[in-house]
């Protein structure tokens, strides 16, 4: 790097919330032959200033996906020092976001000098690999930090006191715990805590914890807060704690929901649209929650749905039934986004879509593995609605799937050119 590459870059890891040196160092990039990574950098940045419904986020989606992840730029990971890794990174605004940390060296030493070498905001800590994890809290540099992820930490109710109350989470605005990483009894004191009112990000997935003792520790908080974003994906959550669950405080206010692999069923996606939780909803993931044809029917028929702008309804065995209620719902006009991916939609589930007048501002229709033969394709292809559509996903991954022919891919193409993957 020259000494004006050097400037800038300690600029951005001083104060990592700041874009204008990132987009100048971008410039500067571009200036020096380097334009992949200065693109990379500039996408990065306008696709943080929108959600992922906007068309940029789809678009880029279809044309640009290593966008999102950076792969594509990884040779520019700088050495990092003890007790930490690369083992899992994260971009954002294009530059490295996210670091693993391995051991106790991260919190001592030479640890605190990863900041300036990267504008790292989130710490991924995995406990088999044995770091002070509750050691954490008292660790002044967690000051800088945004996003905290555990794993296989299974905190307990001392460590979520120490780590909710620390006086160095003044920042922290994201927490994620997966694959046992919070027993019940610390997730409901950290929800008792003073860092749990600040939070706008939280997820949870795939957590040794009876779902009813889960629902109940999240039942602590009283009132939303900030909390936005909430994921309960993968972790058993039934048609029986459903009902619990969507009156809970917390619940309303979200814009971002993922109930993704959860048992709901039937009676627990009619709990859901029956509560107030749609209201406010943008995102909502219902993939592998089985709704049936009844629970479709009563998301599709409240006004609730009106508000979300990205479904995922992937993987559920929903059948062209369930789908013309999706395409038929007055309140899914605002859909940007829909997923039904993995589900036998076949060609008169497609039909449906492509005559639905309630999905004129579709922007992305996602028909992976959809059981489509080429006269859905010629459907789609022929629709007098799906106009604005940015992507297109009909890519079948199956053994056994029909591939289209000549006929039906040629006015695919023709129709949507390289907005639909084939």
């Amino acid at each position: 790097m020259t000494d004006q590459h050097n400037a800038l870059y300690r600029a951005i890891c001083a104060d990592p919330d700041e874009d204008t040196p990132r987009l100048a160092f971008a410039d500067l990039l571009e200036e020096n032959d380097d334009p992949t990574r200065a693109a990379f950098i500039r996408t990065q940045i306008a696709l943080s200033r929108v959600p992922e419904y906007d068309p940029l986020h789809v678009r880029t989606r279809q044309t640009n996906p290593d966008a999102f992840h950076g792969h594509g730029v990884a040779h520019t990971l700088p050495k990092v020092p003890g007790g930490y890794s690369w083992h899992r990174f994260e971009f954002r605004r294009g530059f490295p976001w996210k670091v693993g940390v391995l051991s106790l060296e991260a919190f001592v030493g030479s640890g605190a000098s990863v900041f300036d070498l990267v504008p790292i905001q989130a710490l991924e800590v995995n406990a088999q690999d044995r770091p002070d994890v509750a050691g954490l809290a008292d660790w002044p540099h967690l000051a800088r930090i945004r996003r905290l992820e555990f794993s296989v930490a299974r905190f307990g109710p001392d460590a979520a006191a120490r780590l909710g109350n620390s006086p160095y989470t003044t920042l922290l605005t994201e927490l994620g715990f997966e694959f046992d990483g919070i027993s019940a009894e610390g997730l409901q004191t950290l929800v008792e805590s003073s860092v749990f009112p600040r939070l706008e990000s939280l997820e949870l997935r795939s957590n040794v914890i009876p779902p009813a003792l889960l629902v109940d520790a999240l039942a602590a908080s009283r009132e939303p807060g900030a909390l936005s974003r909430l994921s309960l994906a993968s972790n058993h959550i039934s048609r029986y704690d459903a009902g619990h669950l969507f009156a809970l405080p917390l619940l309303h206010g979200l814009q971002h929901l993922d109930l993704s692999n959860n048992n709901l069923n039937v009676e627990g996606i009619e709990a859901l649209a029956e509560s107030g939780t749609l209201r406010g909803l943008r995102v909502l993931n219902l993939s592998h929650t089985y709704p049936g044809v009844p629970g479709i029917r009563a998301l599709t028929e409240t006004s609730a749905l009106a508000g979300v702008r990205s479904l995922d309804l992937s993987a559920n065995r929903l059948g062209p039934v369930a789908v013309k209620l999706v395409a038929e719902s007055s309140a899914a006009r605002g859909l940007r986004v829909l997923n039904l991916s993995q589900n036998p939609v076949g060609d008169s589930g497609a039909a449906a879509l492509a005559n639905s007048r309630s999905l004129a501002e579709l922007l992305e229709l996602d028909l992976g593995d959809a059981e489509l033969s080429d006269a859905g394709a010629m459907a789609l292809a022929e629709s007098a609605g799906l106009d604005r559509l940015l992507r297109l996903n009909l890519v079948s991954h199956s053994v056994t799937a029909r591939t289209f022919g000549d006929a039906a891919h040629a006015a695919l193409v023709k129709r949507f050119g390289k907005r639909v993957s084939l």
